[in-house]
């Protein structure tokens, strides 16, 4: 498994993972380059679940599995204003 600091992340936050009633349970950060990176269950990515469908700007430890899959144990972040899919989002 990789780990870096690299620099910030900006996308849209989007449901990945559901319980068996539909809750959403994991959330991922969509970027404009087309990368997935799911953020992992620490405080701050928990505060995410309240601004899926929203922009946002994360930093922290991101880490590549074995699978390829990419991850992001956030350390910071930011809701950048706007409107996404019907859904106003303001600037934390």
């Amino acid at each position: 498994m990789k780990t870096s600091h690299s620099p910030a992340l900006t996308g849209i936050i989007m449901p990945h993972d559901w319980d068996k009633d539909g809750k959403v349970i994991q959330i991922a950060v969509y970027t404009n380059a087309e990368e997935v990176y799911v953020v992992e269950h620490t405080q701050l990515g928990q505060e995410l679940l309240n601004h899926i469908n929203c922009r946002v700007r994360v930093s922290g430890k991101k880490r590549e599995r074995l699978d390829g899959s990419r991850h992001i144990a956030v350390q910071k972040y930011v809701v950048l204003e706007g409107i996404v899919e019907d859904k106003k989002c303001m600037t934390s």
